[in-house]
């Protein structure tokens, strides 16, 4: 399945509305016997297909209509935001390696100074964002080799969380509506005992990875897990993004006042 389905897309993407899936999965099957397992089994998989179906549609959007306002919260993109002077998160030393690694590999022609910074950030902002935006793609062209693996993991777990956390409400309503359902039955003599733990094992999971910190943690992980795979870019692929830099007439920034 993974060999035939991007495994971002499987993950990030089709994870959680399976997981949610499940939660609706085990409040029907909660009504079936376990001597009718194949019943059980056929039940509870449609279930969850057809929560995944319904809620794949809206878990990548729902994700990406919160990253926005939350980097905004953060004061940023994550990656740009570590890239500035004035963040600390990145060592002064090598951030002026990072900065020298970002022309060098024709991300812009230059990086702002200290001062310049301080005084058009804006401008600043800008080159940090395109060096953050093209070093992304360069990390997904590179995902299948080391240490890029490792990054497009972070990033597959970045995206997990984010879309999770889009969702949540839609989420946490279902996981309620399906524990109610499984602890219906047992007013009628069933004893779904294991349908009920896992549910509310669910909904435990659900809290404690849609959450703004745990999100801002693992995206602060996946910059700097990409930020520190910059030297791991080979030659050619410098030479490539330095011809596209020359060749292209998008992607300019403005000068620094």
């Amino acid at each position: 399945m993974i060999g035939l389905v991007d495994r971002y897309t499987l993950l990030a993407r089709v994870g959680p509305a399976v997981l949610v899936g499940m939660a609706a999965c085990l409040a029907v099957t909660a009504w079936i016997p376990f001597a009718e397992w194949p019943i059980k089994l056929a039940a509870g998989s449609t279930v969850i297909a057809i929560v995944a179906m319904v809620l794949g549609q809206l878990v990548r959007d729902a994700g990406k209509a919160i990253e926005k306002p939350l980097w905004a919260k953060w004061g940023g993109p994550p990656t740009a935001r570590m890239l500035r002077h004035r963040d600390e998160t990145v060592r002064p030393g090598l951030k002026a390696s990072l900065h020298a690694r970002m022309v060098e590999l024709g991300f812009v022609e230059r990086m702002p100074t200290k001062q310049e910074e301080d005084e058009d950030p804006a401008g600043a902002e800008l080159l940090y964002e395109t060096c953050s935006d093209r070093l992304r793609n360069k990390a997904l062209e590179l995902k299948a080799k080391p240490p890029f693996d490792v990054v497009h993991q972070e990033n597959i777990s970045y995206g997990f969380r984010r879309n999770l956390l889009g969702i949540r409400s839609y989420a946490l309503c279902i996981v309620a509506a399906s524990f109610l359902g499984a602890a219906a039955a047992f007013l009628f003599g069933r004893h779904p005992y294991l349908e009920a733990g896992g549910i509310i094992v669910i909904a435990a999971a659900i809290l404690a990875s849609a959450n703004e910190s745990a999100l801002k943690r693992t995206a602060d992980n996946y910059s700097e897990r990409l930020l520190n795979a910059v030297d791991a870019i080979p030659q050619q692929a410098r030479t490539a993004a330095t011809r596209h830099r020359e060749n292209s007439a998008g992607p300019r920034v403005r000068q620094l006042k």
